[in-house]
C-alpha cells in the first residue's frame, strides 16, 4: 500500500517515534530502511521487532548534525552511506512544502555529533512487517494510537 503524500510520510515517521533506523539499503532512487521498534511491531506478532520502510524516488537527502562540541559548527552530510552509518533514533518529524524533516538522536561515541535533522523528499513510502504484510497509513496510525492509549492507561499517576 503506497503512502504517497508528504504529510502522510511525515506522519509515518511520527508513528515510529523512539524507533531506530538500524539498517539501510540504497537501491537506485529508493531507500529501504529497517526500523527497529519493538513496542509497535510486537502488537502485530509477539516475536516481531521491526518494520521495513521503502522510500521511493528519494531526492534532496541530507543530514544536518548537532555537534557534541557546542563550539563546533554543524555539518551537512549528503552521502547516504555516511548519513546512515550510525543508527539513528527517530524523535519527531515535520513536513513543509513537500520536504520531510526527521529529527534524530545518535548515541555512538564514534561520531562527533549526537543527532540532527534528516531532510528528504520521496514520491511515496511503503511499510511492511517482518512477514511481508503491507500497511496503510490509517492502519499504522491505529496501531500507534492503541499503543499510546494503553500506555497512558498503565501510567496514570
Amino acid at each position: 500500500m503506497k503512502i504517497d503524500s508528504p504529510q502522510h510520510i511525515c506522519n509515518l515517521f511520527s508513528f515510529f517515534h523512539d524507533g531506530v533506523v538500524a539498517y539501510v539499503v540504497h537501491e537506485g532512487s529508493d531507500l529501504l530502511l529497517e526500523i527497529e521498534i519493538q513496542y509497535l511491531a510486537e502488537r502485530i506478532e509477539s516475536s516481531y521487532k521491526k518494520f521495513l520502510v521503502r522510500l521511493s524516488q528519494i531526492q534532496d537527502i541530507l543530514f544536518k548534525t548537532w555537534p557534541n562540541d557546542p563550539k563546533s559548527d554543524p555539518k551537512v552530510l549528503r552521502s547516504i552511506e555516511i548519513i546512515f552509518k550510525p543508527e539513528l533514533e527517530i524523535l519527531a518529524s515535520n513536513s513543509q512544502e513537500g520536504q520531510i524533516q526527521v529529527t534524530c538522536n545518535q548515541s555512538s561515541p564514534e561520531f562527533d555529533y549526537c543527532g540532527g535533522e534528516l531532510y528528504f523528499q520521496a514520491a511515496y513510502a511503503e511499510v511492511a512487517d517482518e512477514a511481508g504484510r503491507y500497511y496503510s497509513i490509517d492502519e499504522l496510525g491505529s496501531l500507534c494510537k492503541s499503543y499510546w492509549d494503553e500506555w497512558s492507561t498503565r501510567n496514570v499517576i
